[in-house]
């Protein structure tokens, strides 16, 4: 049986949760023979490479160390390297229901020209496959998200791969969305390539961390508008003063950055306050990306 299919995951420092994601490709309906998994790891520095090397026995897989560059050109680099004809895109968090990858080789081969986007559940719980069940927030509406998507090789080549000017956090799966959409690609859903996000809590030890992610988005977001001028980018990146006015409005005093702020988070979240807690990291995480944008703005102006 022909190789079809390569499976393509960037990854930085997610040794166990990427363990987890991989147990679940290796436990799919169809052949082995039929699908590779490559691993392209940008530059992590937390043990993964002995973990892929305990686990290169359990099930089609290839993997590849690279200084770090960003998921753009790790994804790029994974691209170049695939032999399967249909490549899907997950994250290094997704872990994937027993028949995932047959679900994107059947879309795939029924139809021409299109990209695949497959189901991606956000959960919490540590036996997704079982438990996790779908909810109105699970729904995405992008054209291609490479949280859970497939496309044929010869559409990203002739799209022209990731733009690795993306080096940091966010966007530049959207962008090359509109480089496929200009060349006629259309997608389709399909809700049985079900891929589950583990997600936790955010801790207030972690809210450093998610900030600092944030800003990388709001840089890249700079990127992806003046790579994609239209109204529509602008409105998705929040590249509009109306998004200006209203996180100068949220963060009057520049409350969200001050050092209580984790205090009544840590608050919140050992109470079950969550609603509020909530709140409070939606504007934080918000302002942080503002603030990227910003940023970015200041060193081309």
């Amino acid at each position: 049986m022909n190789l079809q299919v390569s499976v393509i995951i960037p990854t930085y420092n997610r040794k166990k949760i990427l363990e987890q994601a991989l147990s679940s490709l290796f436990d799919q309906s169809c052949s082995s023979e039929t699908y590779e998994v490559i691993v392209v790891d940008d530059g992590s520095t937390d043990g993964t490479a002995r973990m892929i090397k305990s686990l290169s026995s359990a099930g089609p897989l290839r993997y590849f160390w690279k200084n770090k560059e960003g998921p753009a050109a790790a994804r790029n680099y994974g691209i170049t390297r695939a032999k399967g004809e249909i490549i899907i895109f997950i994250d290094s968090d997704l872990v994937v229901s027993h028949r995932f990858v047959e679900e994107h080789i059947a879309s795939q081969g029924n139809h021409s020209g299109i990209i695949v986007r497959g189901l991606v559940i956000n959960t919490d719980n540590p036996d997704p496959r079982v438990q996790a069940r779908v909810k109105l927030s699970d729904i995405s509406a992008a054209f291609f998200a490479t949280g859970n998507v497939s496309v044929k090789k010869k559409f990203l080549v002739q799209a022209g791969l990731f733009d690795t000017d993306f080096n940091e956090y966010g966007w530049e799966d959207l962008e090359l969305g509109e480089r496929l959409k200009k060349i006629g690609l259309r997608v389709m859903t399909n809700k049985r390539a079900v891929g589950y996000h583990l997600r936790k809590r955010v801790t207030p030890a972690q809210l450093p961390r998610v900030c600092a992610r944030e800003k990388e988005r709001g840089r890249m977001a700079v990127i992806f508008y003046r790579k994609q001028p239209t109204f529509k980018v602008k409105l998705m990146t929040h590249f509009h003063p109306l998004f200006f006015l209203m996180d100068n409005l949220l963060n009057l005093g520049g409350w969200s950055e001050k050092k209580g702020i984790r205090k009544l988070f840590s608050y919140l979240e050992r109470n079950n306050h969550h609603f509020l807690s909530d709140i409070i990291l939606g504007i934080i995480s918000h302002h942080a990306y503002m603030q990227g944008i910003r940023e970015a703005l200041e060193r081309v102006s």
